[in-house]
Protein backbone atom coordinates (compact mmCIF):
# COMPACT_ATOMS: atom_id res chain seq x y z
CA UNK A 1 0.00 0.00 0.00
CA UNK A 2 3.14 2.67 0.80
CA UNK A 3 4.12 1.63 -2.73
CA UNK A 4 0.64 2.76 -4.36
CA UNK A 5 0.65 6.04 -2.17
CA UNK A 6 4.41 6.88 -3.87
CA UNK A 7 2.84 6.46 -6.84
CA UNK A 8 -0.23 8.56 -6.46
CA UNK A 9 2.10 11.41 -4.71
CA UNK A 10 4.38 10.64 -7.90
CA UNK A 11 1.43 11.34 -10.41
CA UNK A 12 -0.03 14.08 -8.96
CA UNK A 13 3.26 16.13 -8.35
CA UNK A 14 4.08 15.07 -11.89
CA UNK A 15 0.59 17.19 -13.24
CA UNK A 16 1.33 19.66 -10.93
CA UNK A 17 4.68 20.23 -12.59
CA UNK A 18 2.80 20.17 -15.97
CA UNK A 19 -0.10 22.54 -15.18
CA UNK A 20 2.45 24.66 -13.98
CA UNK A 21 4.30 24.31 -17.08
CA UNK A 22 1.49 24.55 -19.95
CA UNK A 23 1.41 27.91 -21.40
CA UNK A 24 -0.99 30.61 -19.73
CA UNK A 25 -3.77 31.17 -21.87
CA UNK A 26 -4.99 34.65 -21.58
CA UNK A 27 -7.90 35.03 -19.83
CA UNK A 28 -11.14 37.34 -20.96
CA UNK A 29 -11.45 40.76 -19.17
CA UNK A 30 -14.49 41.74 -18.34
CA UNK A 31 -15.90 44.95 -19.31
CA UNK A 32 -17.99 46.94 -16.38
CA UNK A 33 -21.68 47.70 -16.96
CA UNK A 34 -22.47 50.61 -19.03
CA UNK A 35 -24.55 52.95 -17.02
CA UNK A 36 -27.76 52.55 -19.49
CA UNK A 37 -27.67 48.53 -19.45
CA UNK A 38 -30.53 48.07 -16.20
CA UNK A 39 -33.10 50.09 -15.97
CA UNK A 40 -33.20 52.92 -13.05
CA UNK A 41 -36.06 50.85 -11.10
CA UNK A 42 -33.14 48.31 -10.60
CA UNK A 43 -30.68 50.42 -9.34
CA UNK A 44 -33.26 52.10 -7.35
CA UNK A 45 -33.97 48.07 -6.02
CA UNK A 46 -30.54 47.19 -6.04
CA UNK A 47 -30.05 50.28 -3.69
CA UNK A 48 -32.36 49.17 -1.73
CA UNK A 49 -31.35 45.54 -0.98
CA UNK A 50 -28.17 46.85 0.14
CA UNK A 51 -29.56 49.37 2.62
CA UNK A 52 -31.50 47.15 4.39
CA UNK A 53 -29.19 44.08 4.71
CA UNK A 54 -26.75 46.89 6.28
CA UNK A 55 -29.73 48.20 8.74
CA UNK A 56 -30.69 44.68 9.47
CA UNK A 57 -27.95 44.10 12.45
CA UNK A 58 -28.27 47.35 13.84
CA UNK A 59 -32.30 47.24 13.50
CA UNK A 60 -31.81 43.63 15.20
CA UNK A 61 -29.93 44.80 17.72
CA UNK A 62 -32.11 47.46 18.47
CA UNK A 63 -35.24 46.06 18.55
CA UNK A 64 -33.75 43.24 20.84
CA UNK A 65 -32.62 46.05 23.52
CA UNK A 66 -36.11 47.76 22.96
CA UNK A 67 -37.94 44.51 23.84
CA UNK A 68 -35.96 43.43 26.78
CA UNK A 69 -36.64 46.73 28.48
CA UNK A 70 -40.30 46.52 27.19
CA UNK A 71 -40.66 43.44 29.07
CA UNK A 72 -38.68 44.62 32.07
CA UNK A 73 -40.61 48.12 32.22
CA UNK A 74 -44.17 45.45 31.62
CA UNK A 75 -43.37 43.44 34.74
CA UNK A 76 -43.01 46.33 36.81
CA UNK A 77 -39.35 46.25 37.00
CA UNK A 78 -39.56 43.16 38.92
CA UNK A 79 -35.57 42.02 39.11
CA UNK A 80 -36.27 38.17 37.82
CA UNK A 81 -37.25 40.29 34.11
CA UNK A 82 -33.93 42.43 34.39
CA UNK A 83 -32.44 43.03 31.10
CA UNK A 84 -30.00 40.85 30.03
CA UNK A 85 -30.59 38.40 32.32
CA UNK A 86 -33.33 35.69 30.60
CA UNK A 87 -32.87 33.74 27.27
CA UNK A 88 -35.87 34.68 25.14
CA UNK A 89 -38.63 31.76 24.12
CA UNK A 90 -38.84 31.10 20.34
CA UNK A 91 -41.47 32.91 19.75
CA UNK A 92 -40.01 36.01 21.30
CA UNK A 93 -37.43 35.92 19.04
CA UNK A 94 -39.10 35.24 15.91
CA UNK A 95 -41.40 38.55 16.81
CA UNK A 96 -37.67 40.15 17.61
CA UNK A 97 -36.31 39.31 13.99
CA UNK A 98 -39.58 40.17 12.32
CA UNK A 99 -39.79 43.42 13.90
CA UNK A 100 -36.00 44.12 12.74
CA UNK A 101 -36.90 43.08 9.22
CA UNK A 102 -39.59 45.46 9.15
CA UNK A 103 -37.23 48.67 10.57
CA UNK A 104 -34.72 47.61 8.12
CA UNK A 105 -37.08 48.08 4.84
CA UNK A 106 -38.68 51.66 6.60
CA UNK A 107 -35.07 52.49 6.74
CA UNK A 108 -34.26 51.73 2.40
CA UNK A 109 -37.64 53.14 1.89
CA UNK A 110 -36.85 56.30 4.27
CA UNK A 111 -33.06 56.23 1.93
CA UNK A 112 -35.56 56.21 -1.79
CA UNK A 113 -37.38 58.73 -0.89
CA UNK A 114 -35.20 60.82 0.17
CA UNK A 115 -32.95 60.25 -2.72
CA UNK A 116 -36.03 60.99 -5.12
CA UNK A 117 -37.00 63.94 -3.16
CA UNK A 118 -33.66 65.31 -4.51
CA UNK A 119 -33.80 64.21 -8.15
CA UNK A 120 -35.02 66.30 -11.02
CA UNK A 121 -38.47 65.25 -11.92
CA UNK A 122 -38.52 63.03 -14.99
CA UNK A 123 -41.22 64.47 -16.81
CA UNK A 124 -41.63 68.10 -16.61
CA UNK A 125 -45.07 69.48 -15.55
CA UNK A 126 -45.38 70.90 -18.89
CA UNK A 127 -43.74 69.78 -22.12
CA UNK A 128 -41.65 72.67 -23.92
CA UNK A 129 -43.49 73.30 -26.51
CA UNK A 130 -46.66 73.79 -24.69
CA UNK A 131 -44.41 76.39 -22.87
CA UNK A 132 -43.80 78.12 -25.82
CA UNK A 133 -47.27 78.15 -27.24
CA UNK A 134 -48.40 79.45 -24.08
CA UNK A 135 -47.85 83.47 -24.23
CA UNK A 136 -49.26 83.38 -20.14
CA UNK A 137 -46.27 81.10 -19.71
CA UNK A 138 -44.07 83.38 -21.26
CA UNK A 139 -44.98 86.26 -19.08
CA UNK A 140 -42.83 87.35 -16.14
CA UNK A 141 -45.18 86.74 -12.86
CA UNK A 142 -46.11 89.80 -10.98
CA UNK A 143 -44.43 90.00 -7.92
CA UNK A 144 -43.03 86.81 -6.01
CA UNK A 145 -45.12 85.12 -3.53
CA UNK A 146 -44.11 85.60 0.40
CA UNK A 147 -41.91 82.23 0.93
CA UNK A 148 -40.11 82.91 -2.38
CA UNK A 149 -39.00 86.64 -1.19
CA UNK A 150 -37.29 85.09 1.69
CA UNK A 151 -36.40 81.45 0.14
CA UNK A 152 -34.64 82.04 -3.29
CA UNK A 153 -34.69 78.70 -5.28
CA UNK A 154 -31.88 76.91 -5.95
CA UNK A 155 -31.66 77.89 -9.74
CA UNK A 156 -31.87 81.47 -8.66
CA UNK A 157 -28.64 80.39 -5.92
CA UNK A 158 -26.74 79.43 -9.21
CA UNK A 159 -26.67 82.23 -10.97
CA UNK A 160 -25.73 84.38 -8.17
CA UNK A 161 -22.79 82.23 -7.50
CA UNK A 162 -19.17 83.41 -7.96
CA UNK A 163 -19.16 80.82 -11.28
CA UNK A 164 -21.99 82.53 -13.01
CA UNK A 165 -21.33 85.45 -15.74
CA UNK A 166 -21.54 89.43 -14.40
CA UNK A 167 -24.71 90.14 -16.28
CA UNK A 168 -26.81 87.01 -14.38
CA UNK A 169 -25.58 89.05 -10.73
CA UNK A 170 -28.01 91.62 -11.92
Amino acid sequence: MAAAGRRLLAAALLAAAAAGAAPAQEQPVPEPYDPAEFAPALHHLRRAEIVAVGAFPFALLFSTLVYDAARWAGSGFAEEWAPFRDSFEDGEKVGIALAAVGVAVAVAVTDYLIGQAGEEPRYPARPPSAARADPAAAAPAAAPSRPELFLPSLATLWQRGAGAPAAAHG
